[in-house]
C-alpha cells in the first residue's frame, strides 16, 4: 500500500488541479481517494497521503467494497472508496500494459469524472437503454472495431489521417445503416463513456509526464492500441467500445475542431462529431479481427445463456410477478458485470450482479445475479420477475432464500398494464 498511495497521489497532485483544462467545469482538485486493501487504509488528496484506522472508518461509516469501489463523502468532500486487493484492478493493469498505480488512479479518476456529466443538457434530455443486444452478434461489433482502428491508425500518423478517416465513417455509416436500433441506444453511452474515455485519456497522459496543452507529448504517452488478436470481452461491448472511441475521437477533435466539447454535453457523440463531413471511403474487413471477435463472443454467449435465458423467459410470463428494488438503496458501486438489452424485454439486463441494498424493512444481497434495471413511475429499480410459489411471497413479505438474490424484506404491492408489481421497502 505505501508505494502503491504514494504514486497514486503523485499522479493526483499533477493531474486533479488541471481537471477544468482537460474538460470545462470539471472540478477534481478538492476530491478524495480512500484506498484499502484490507490490511490498511489510506486517505488520498492533492496535499498528500494519510493513513486511516479502522476506528475512524467507524466512525464515519465507511467500509471498504468487498470489490472495486464506491462513493462516500469525507469531510464534506466527495470521494471514492476502491478496493487496492480486487485482483480485477490487477488483471486491468496487465492488461493495458500499466502499473497497477496508474490503474487505480486511472479507475478513481474516471470514476469521480462521470459525476461532472449529471449536469450536462444531454443527460436532461433522457437516453436509451445501456447495453449490447444479446445474443452477441459478430458484424456489429467488427463495424465498431474496423471505425476504431481507423481512428488509431488517424491519431497515430498525421500523413495517412484523411484517408484513415474516410475508412472511420465508411464503417461508422455501415453500421449506423445495418444495426440503426442499437445506434440510437448506443447515442447515450457513447456520450457519456467516450467523454469520460477521452478525460481518462488525457488524465492518463498527463500522469506520465505530458503536459495538457501539448499534443505531441499527449499523443506520445497515449496508451491507444489496435484491435488485435489479444482481444477481451469488455472491448466488444457497446460500452468498452465506447470509452474507446470517445477517447480516440476525442484526441482527433482537439487537433481539428474547437468547441467540441460543449457540443457533446448538449447531445452529439465524440465521433459523430469528428466524422461529420466526411466523405466515407469503402474498406475491406480484416479476417483475423473478425475471427478473434467470433471467438471471444462465443465464450461470452456460452456464459450468458444459461444465466439469461430464463430471465428472459420468466419476465415473458406474466404470472411472474415483477419486484422492485429502488436503486437508491445500493450500498456504493454495484459491479454490474455486463449490460444488455433483449427484444420484448423493455430493460436493461444485468449479468453477474454484485452488490447490496439496505431497506428498512431488510437488506438485499445479490451475488452473481442476472437481473433487470429500468425506470417505473420515474424511479430507478432493479427489477427481478420471481415465482411466487418458490419466492416466500406473502401479501406483504418477501423471504429470498438459495438463490442468486436472497433476503427477507416487506413489500408493497400493485398492479401495472396488467402485471404484478411487489414494491421493495
Amino acid at each position: 500500500m505505501k508505494p502503491v498511495s504514494s504514486e497514486v497521489q503523485e499522479a493526483v497532485a499533477r493531474v486533479w488541479p488541471e481537471a477544468p483544462k482537460i474538460w470545462p467545469g470539471t472540478v477534481l482538485k478538492d476530491r478524495r481517494i480512500i484506498l484499502g486493501d484490507g490490511v490498511g487504509t489510506r486517505l488520498i488528496s492533492v496535499d498528500g497521503v494519510t493513513n486511516l484506522s479502522p476506528s475512524e472508518l467507524r466512525k464515519r461509516k465507511i467500509a471498504i467494497p468487498r470489490s472495486g469501489s464506491s462513493y462516500a463523502s469525507w469531510d464534506g468532500h466527495p470521494a471514492v472508496v476502491m478496493n487496492a486487493a480486487d485482483p480485477s484492478y490487477r488483471s486491468d493493469a496487465a492488461a493495458a500494459r500499466m502499473s497497477l498505480s496508474a490503474t487505480l488512479f486511472a479507475a478513481a479518476t474516471d470514476e469521480l469524472y462521470h459525476a461532472t456529466q449529471q449536469r450536462w443538457q444531454a443527460w436532461k434530455k433522457g437516453g436509451e437503454m445501456r447495453g449490447t443486444e444479446y445474443p452477441l452478434a459478430v458484424t456489429p461489433r467488427l463495424y465498431r472495431a474496423m471505425l476504431y482502428n481507423d481512428l488509431v491508425a488517424a491519431y497515430a500518423d498525421p500523413k495517412q489521417r484523411n484517408g484513415r478517416l474516410a475508412g472511420a465513417a465508411y464503417w461508422r455509416s455501415m453500421w449506423q445503416k445495418e444495426y440503426a436500433g442499437e445506434a440510437k441506444r448506443a447515442a447515450a453511452t457513447d456520450i457519456g463513456e467516450g467523454a469520460a474515455g477521452y478525460f481518462g485519456a488525457v488524465a492518463t497522459a498527463m500522469a506520465m509526464g505530458a503536459k495538457q496543452d501539448d499534443p505531441r507529448e499527449i499523443r506520445k504517452r497515449s496508451q491507444l492500441r489496435p484491435m488485435d488478436r489479444t482481444l477481451d470481452a469488455g472491448q466488444v461491448t457497446v460500452d468498452g467500445e465506447s470509452t474507446a472511441l470517445g477517447s480516440v475521437a476525442g484526441l482527433l477533435l482537439d487537433e481539428r475542431r474547437k468547441g467540441w466539447k460543449r457540443e457533446v454535453t448538449q447531445g452529439s457523440t465524440p465521433v459523430d462529431l469528428l466524422l461529420s463531413g466526411v466523405t466515407p471511403v469503402a474498406e475491406q474487413p480484416s479476417d483475423s479481427l473478425r475471427q478473434s471477435i467470433q471467438d471471444v463472443l462465443s465464450k461470452l454467449n456460452t456464459d450468458l445463456i444459461p444465466r439469461l435465458n430464463p430471465l428472459v423467459a420468466s419476465y415473458r410470463n406474466t404470472a411472474h410477478p415483477l419486484l422492485l428494488i429502488p436503486m437508491s438503496t445500493a450500498q456504493g458501486d454495484l459491479d454490474a458485470g455486463g449490460y444488455y438489452v433483449s427484444r420484448d424485454v423493455p430493460y436493461a439486463i444485468l449479468a453477474r450482479l454484485n452488490g447490496t441494498f439496505r431497506l428498512s424493512s431488510g437488506t438485499i444481497e445479490a451475488k452473481e445475479a442476472s437481473v433487470l434495471a429500468g425506470m417505473v413511475g420515474g424511479h430507478s429499480y432493479l427489477i427481478m420477475p420471481i415465482d411466487r410459489d418458490k419466492s416466500g411471497v406473502t401479501a406483504n413479505h418477501v423471504n429470498l432464500r438459495g438463490g442468486a438474490v436472497t433476503g427477507s424484506f416487506q413489500v408493497s404491492a400493485h398492479r401495472a398494464k396488467g402485471r404484478e408489481e411487489l414494491i421493495a421497502r
